[in-house]
């Protein structure tokens, strides 16, 4: 029966579009924990959303996620088009968190960490992908120390903000652990990107009591290997004026920093400076992410209410846009962001302001983002994982992001043939248009040997050319873009052999001759000696005369 289950799954998947819109088998999980999309012209499967919601009011800007988890089998960054279609992803970094647009210098860039990750803390690099997506910055904080997986924003002057774990001796009697214990502190730095030169530093073991944690040691602490983490800085931003504002999870604090690190205000945790005009509703949030500063003395907020499943103070975690009152030390929720199954997440997540005035909610450890209007109206509300495994850890994006994106990859368009058409497609390719598909007679063809086809507009990731519109043994494709222009040309396919021509072409009789030879002469050795091993094998052994008997 399970068998039969599995093929009903590959073939919806197979025959399903970009979006899934039957809740039935999407969130109960029919479909598995990950519906995928496959490709015949590109290796790597993307996620099939399931749109609960939609809207014309939402932004049509691209979608960047890092999907991972015990489903995912490409961990890796994603870019998404709004209606699910892949643009680009990549499995070569292996997991990514934070996987973003960023302007440097004037020019984007995608950014994000790779490394290791222990599951609370990583170990890597920060990566900067141009345009084509060649790597063209690896950062690495200052002193030896290595990049975490939690944050790597760009300044408006230019330089770099990343948090960093490191294991340091401290006292933890008070919290019930040895006094020569170890834990991981809380650092984060700033950094000149171009030169490497350290600009700022800051560590939460010098401003901040192990006893103000709302975790606990339970049994870490006691050695280096086993380091307790007692703050847990998971975001950094910066103001116009130069002031830092520091997220720590297990502190449920957002911290103001001067620009020369003395503690200006705390929001929310043991020691808050702030009076909550809104009944602890802006500051009650706990074990939460993503905090980021805006106008007006705003703050954005993903509060979490929970450190598990298991472990929760709310009910469900809510996105959470907060105004501040400097002056008389007051705090109001303006908006609460909840999604309308109530997601609650253990870990992870974010809130983004969009250019269009709307709020994008990233749910973290569950597979699901949401577009609110301002006020906090649902717009549209999209699933790329089975609801019926969120809270599993089987499907996470640490955090998801909508932004603007040019690609212009220097790899060669794609091209493969199945017996049901011709397909194409462009890995990261943002200005594809249209493809133009050419034949020639003969597989070493120059430019003007090709001739054209068909002309078909660009249908998705992968776009498919019909068996009846295809001649010639030999083809090729052109990626146009919006004025015809040519924007990459692919290899050529021998469409009889189904396979890319590489450099000149030679029949296969006299390329690798010898080669074949020699392989047919071992075979029938080969096959000879087990024929004659096997009839001795079966043949009885000859009785030798009893030698008493002879004399």
């Amino acid at each position: 029966m399970r068998t039969y289950s599995c093929a009903f799954a590959l073939l919806l998947g197979a025959v399903a579009p970009s979006h899934q819109t039957n809740p039935s088998w999407y969130d109960q999980g029919l479909l598995g924990a990950y519906p995928s999309r496959e490709y015949h012209s590109f290796h790597l499967p993307s996620p099939r959303l399931h749109v609960l919601e939609a809207s014309d009011h939402c932004d049509q800007s691209y979608v960047f996620i890092e999907p991972r988890g015990n489903s995912v089998s490409d961990p890796g960054p994603m870019i998404l088009e709004a209606n699910g279609d892949l643009i680009y992803m990549e499995a070569k970094f292996g997991e990514a968190m934070d996987f973003r647009p960023q302007v440097y210098k004037g020019e984007t860039y995608l950014t994000f960490w790779s490394g290791t990750d222990d599951g609370t803390h990583g170990h890597g690099s920060y990566y900067m992908l141009d345009s084509s997506y060649e790597v063209k910055y690896i950062i690495n904080p200052a002193n030896g120390l290595e990049g975490d997986l939690h944050e790597f924003t760009i300044t408006a002057d230019g330089t770099a903000l990343m948090t960093i774990y490191e294991i340091t001796p401290a006292n933890l009697s008070t919290v019930g652990g040895p006094p020569e214990g170890w834990i991981h502190d809380s650092i984060f730095q700033e950094m000149d990107i171009e030169t490497g030169e350290l600009i700022f530093e800051w560590r939460a073991s010098q401003y901040y009591r192990v006893d103000e944690s709302f975790d606990r040691p339970n049994g870490k602490g006691k050695s280096q290997d086993h380091a307790w983490d007692f703050f847990h800085i998971n975001s950094i931003d910066k103001d116009a004026d130069g002031n830092y504002y520091i997220s720590s999870r297990y502190m449920h604090t957002v911290t103001c920093l001067s620009p020369e690190g003395k503690i200006l205000w705390k929001l929310g945790g043991q020691h808050s400076d702030f009076t909550d005009l809104s009944d602890g509703a802006a500051s009650n949030f706990s074990w939460q992410h993503h905090v980021r500063w805006h106008e007006n003395n705003t703050l954005t907020i993903f509060d979490n209410g929970a450190y598990s499943k298991y472990e929760r103070t709310a009910d469900y975690s809510r996105g959470l846009h907060v105004q501040l009152d400097l002056d008389h030390m007051t705090t109001t929720l303006l908006v609460a962001y909840v999604n309308p199954m109530h997601i609650l997440s253990g870990s992870q997540g974010s809130v983004q302001f969009l250019d269009n005035g709307n709020v994008f909610v990233g749910w973290g450890y569950n597979a699901a983002y949401t577009e609110f209007s301002r006020d906090g109206k649902v717009l549209c509300d999209i699933h790329f994982g089975a609801s019926a495994y969120f809270n599993t850890g089987y499907i996470k994006s640490y955090r998801a992001f909508r932004g603007h994106w040019v690609g212009t990859p220097n790899t060669k368009p794609d091209i493969a043939r199945r017996d049901d058409g011709v397909y194409v497609s462009w890995n990261g390719a943002t200005e594809v248009d249209a493809w133009k598909l050419q034949s020639a007679g003969h597989a070493d063809a120059q430019d003007g040997d090709f001739s054209d086809v068909e002309i078909i507009k660009k249908n998705g990731f992968e776009t498919k050319f019909l068996p009846e519109d295809i001649v010639g043994n030999f083809l090729r494709v052109v990626a146009l873009g919006s004025n015809g222009e040519a924007l990459g040309l692919s290899k050529v396919l021998d469409r009889g052999a189904g396979r890319i021509v590489e450099g000149i072409f030679e029949p296969i009789q006299d390329r690798d001759f010898v080669a074949l030879q020699l392989l047919l002469g071992l075979l029938v050795f080969a096959s000879f000696g087990f024929v004659v091993c096997a009839r001795t094998t079966r043949e009885p052994a000859v009785q030798l005369p009893d030698a008493s008997q002879a004399i």
